[in-house]
């Protein structure tokens, strides 16, 4: 009874002393060599581990929730980035082999970097699709037979071209507008708002992609600072 005693001790102080890790897990298909890299926002090394015949395995003690980026370093392809949401979990991640510059698929055990691939996959797939769109009404009007059509008929064809070359510049609030509407309560949005000062493009349209999110997530600590770069981005702008 005794030993048995002391070995539940033993088992429970050693529960207690478990670090917190964060685990990544990857299949980089066409890509046999490099260096797998983690960094916070501060540009600090979390982990890092050389990529073999494919794929690679790391961990690390990790006791934080910030945003940070994950790069592959390889001598063909230079340096991939891409923005990722760090925390204590796992993250399983699988690269495109014919695209390996686009967002990769990270399923993760952390809520926000679900939310982050989501997002990213949204943006790759709507920029392929206007640009298919644009490229094919191109096609279309360079097409000797559109010279052949009606006036009204070539006109609206020559519109619906202008009005695709706008989708492509909008790309950004047309994406994170489309992905607000489908989870008004993820907790990203201020992130994708702020990054690199997306907002200052159109704080008007970002503006209102953000009135469209749940309550929660615009009273969050991110959502509050997002509200406030928005609102005097607005004033500047309405001035």
């Amino acid at each position: 009874m005794k030993c048995f005693f002391a070995l539940s001790l033993a088992i429970l102080a050693a529960g207690c002393t478990q670090k917190p890790t964060i685990e990544f897990t990857g299949i980089t298909p066409g890509i046999n060599d490099g260096e797998f890299i983690i960094k916070n926002i501060s540009d600090s090394t979390i982990c890092k581990t050389a990529i073999k015949s494919g794929t690679f395995t790391v961990s690390s003690e990790y006791n934080n929730g910030t945003y940070g980026y994950m790069s592959v370093n390889n001598d063909k392809l230079g340096m991939l980035a891409f923005d990722v949401y760090l925390q204590p979990g796992k993250y399983t991640v699988t690269f495109d082999r014919d695209k390996p510059y686009k967002y990769p698929d990270i399923q993760s055990t952390v809520k926000k970097q679900n939310e982050l691939t989501a997002y990213y996959h949204l943006f790759d797939k709507t920029k392929d699709e206007l640009s298919k769109k644009a490229a094919d009404l191109n096609a279309q009007l360079k097409d000797p037979k559109s010279q052949m059509l009606p006036a009204d008929a070539y006109n609206n064809l020559v519109n619906k071209y202008k009005e695709a070359e706008q989708q492509q510049l909008k790309l950004a609030t047309i994406v994170l507008s489309a992905f607000v509407d489908k989870y008004p309560d993820n907790s990203i949005t201020p992130r994708i708002i702020v990054l690199n000062n997306a907002y200052m493009s159109n704080p008007d349209s970002y503006y209102r992609i953000f009135q469209k999110l749940s309550s929660a997530a615009k009273e969050s600590p991110e959502g509050k600072a997002a509200k406030g770069l928005l609102e005097r981005a607005n004033n500047l702008t309405n001035k």
